[in-house]
């Protein structure tokens, strides 16, 4: 709930608008933090996209009860985000780790770890197995995942990094259908 005093929320834009939302913000007085980041991609282990939000679709504004008409309404954003129509204020600590990460300079890798829940299709990019598709069986030891690879109709279970592995599509056959859904 938001009161006089000016809280951390955070803002849902339209793909590819948050440097749009920024600038707006900036015009209009709003206070914002658009994070970003010089991501890596593990396949290619080469910069991507060296100056991109860190959270895709979504950058922070500090503002009071007085200004959620005009958040809302600023060209580029579809919501503050909400639960049961109640904004959701962000704690600044939240805001302090996430600039903190951002400053850091340490090497790392974006993961679309979200993606990788059970059942989950996935393709393992190195490795003997590279090249191959499978679906998520489950957490393993070690932070690492269990994920069943099929060949010649025989499921196999093996135990995979999570930097083997990436969020994938369910495998098509020559028609374009997905072979398992059929």
């Amino acid at each position: 709930m938001l009161t006089h005093k000016p809280d951390w929320v955070a803002v849902m834009t339209w793909p590819g608008a948050e440097n749009l939302v920024a600038n707006r913000f900036e015009e209009g007085g709003i206070e914002h933090y658009l994070p970003m980041i010089q991501a890596r991609d593990l396949r290619f282990k080469h910069d991507v996209n060296p100056d991109k939000p860190m959270f895709p679709c979504y950058l922070f504004a500090r503002i009071n009860d007085k200004q959620i008409y005009q958040t809302r309404t600023t060209r580029g954003v579809i919501q503050i985000v909400s639960s049961q129509h109640s904004i959701i204020v962000v704690p600044q600590r939240d805001i302090d780790n996430v600039r903190a990460f951002e400053a850091s300079k340490r090497e790392w890798y974006l993961h679309e770890t979200h993606k990788l829940v059970k059942g989950a299709w996935v393709a393992v990019t190195e490795g003997e197995f590279a090249g191959m598709q499978g679906r998520l069986v489950s957490n393993c030891s070690d932070g690492n995942f269990c994920v069943s690879l099929s060949v010649m109709n025989i499921s196999f279970v093996v135990e995979l990094s999570r930097s083997e592995l990436v969020p994938a599509t369910e495998p098509a056959d020559a028609n374009g259908k997905g072979i398992w859904n059929k």
